[in-house]
């Protein structure tokens, strides 16, 4: 989407005059995004895998509402990095653990936040939720559909909550869109939306082993390089459908208040020929109910439109832009209340930082004192059954029935 700054201010300043009227400013703000104090006293809790995605949840937690007491993790670099790190920010040394089984079995946890490779989510998971342990796993929520639905099993028979990593449920962006435009339908009908995840890498890792002759066979990797780059092999992963799709197709689903009946998809291997499995640009079309199509782009070699959204009404276009921020362009311009500039913004990244944050409180909330959560397990099991059927449509070149879960 080109626009010029003059329509870029213009989209952002009707976007703030929907949403802002009766905004509390510390929602918009990192220092303030949560309450400082929790009831209760921090929840005592652990966390599995920290590697890249579990760096950046560790780096959202707060010892206000979480007590970080044990890090698990088959790399000793990652642990060592992990437990500096806490360290830094003010947590007593956790206790190091290799084995998973090990840190359920003798850490007594109200909370545990999963960030593994793929194929692993529903095993740890779910025995982390029979030890009595509430969880919060990383996306997709399993590497295919039994396995979620044995998390799910788990967590009914345990009587524990069980949270899946989508952070748009949580930032503030994505809440004010469903709340301030989709609720009460300021759009309009809605027919066509699309969304970018565009990026200009490889996801390709140079990381060396942690030490010369690591062996990561007994955790049923091969060598390292399955380990270090598992997101490569479809063994461990679900690609781009899991890694990036996931995030668009659940937001998207909630925001239209519907789950697509069928999908297209193609993409393919067409730039990274270093023996990965998984495609490196994939473009997907879902069909929902009532006549409106999602349109997907996830590519790795060009980053020019970054993170996009874009929502197509008749009545009116919502944008949510990496570089333009939140932008909102009704069919009437005269709609918009045209009062004086209330001066708030909000970055595109911070309100991420905030989600994770948000996200990571509301787990503890909820093992404490029942706060509800706003993605959940029907969530986490819909998405992974729309991302598998896109990842089928575009291995089988073939329009793919979608059917209820």
């Amino acid at each position: 989407m080109y626009l010029t700054s003059e329509q870029k201010r213009i989209g952002q300043r009707n976007f703030w005059a929907v949403v802002g009227p009766d905004l509390n400013p510390d929602r918009l703000k990192l220092e303030t995004c949560i309450p400082r104090g929790f009831p209760g006293g921090p929840v005592r809790g652990g966390i599995v895998g920290v590697g890249g995605q579990g760096s950046v949840l560790l780096n959202a937690c707060r010892p206000e509402f979480i007590d970080l007491v044990a890090v698990c993790d088959i790399n000793p670099a990652h642990q060592t990095r992990a437990c500096n790190y806490l360290a830094s920010q003010g947590w007593k040394q956790p206790t190091q653990y290799t084995d998973w089984r090990e840190m359920a079995h003798k850490e007594n946890l109200e909370v545990v936040i999963i960030a593994t490779p793929l194929w692993s989510h529903a095993e740890i998971a779910s025995g982390f939720l029979e030890a009595g342990t509430n969880v919060l796993c990383e996306k997709m929520m399993a590497h295919d559909v039994a396995g979620c639905r044995q998390m799910i099993a788990a967590a009914d028979k345990a009587h524990r909550k069980l949270e899946i990593g989508y952070p748009r449920f949580y930032d503030f962006f994505h809440q004010a869109m469903e709340q301030s435009f989709f609720r009460p339908r300021r759009l309009g009908d809605i027919h066509f939306v699309r969304m970018f995840t565009d990026r200009n890498e490889s996801w390709r890792r140079y990381q060396p082993p942690p030490f010369p002759g690591f062996d990561p066979r007994p955790w049923g990797y091969p060598d390292w390089e399955h380990l270090n780059n598992w997101r490569m092999y479809d063994v461990y992963s679900r690609g781009m459908m899991a890694e990036l799709a996931s995030h668009l197709t659940s937001c998207a689903d909630w925001l239209l208040g519907a789950d697509p009946t069928s999908v297209y998809a193609s993409g393919g291997i067409y730039y990274y020929k270093d023996g990965r499995q998984v495609d490196d640009h994939m473009f997907v079309t879902y069909q929902y109910p009532g006549g409106c199509n999602l349109e997907l782009v996830m590519i790795l070699t060009n980053d020019f439109e970054g993170l996009y959204e874009e929502f197509n009404g008749t009545e009116g276009t919502l944008i949510l832009s990496e570089t333009a921020g939140p932008l909102y362009f009704p069919k009437d311009p005269n709609s918009i209340h045209k009062g004086k500039d209330n001066g708030l913004t909000l970055d595109f990244w911070t309100n991420f930082e905030i989600a994770f944050r948000t996200e990571l409180w509301t787990l503890c909330s909820a093992a404490r004192h029942g706060t509800p959560l706003l993605c959940g397990t029907a969530r986490g099991l819909s998405t992974t059954v729309h991302c598998l059927a896109g990842q089928e449509a575009a291995r089988t070149q073939s329009r793919v029935e979608i059917s209820a879960t």
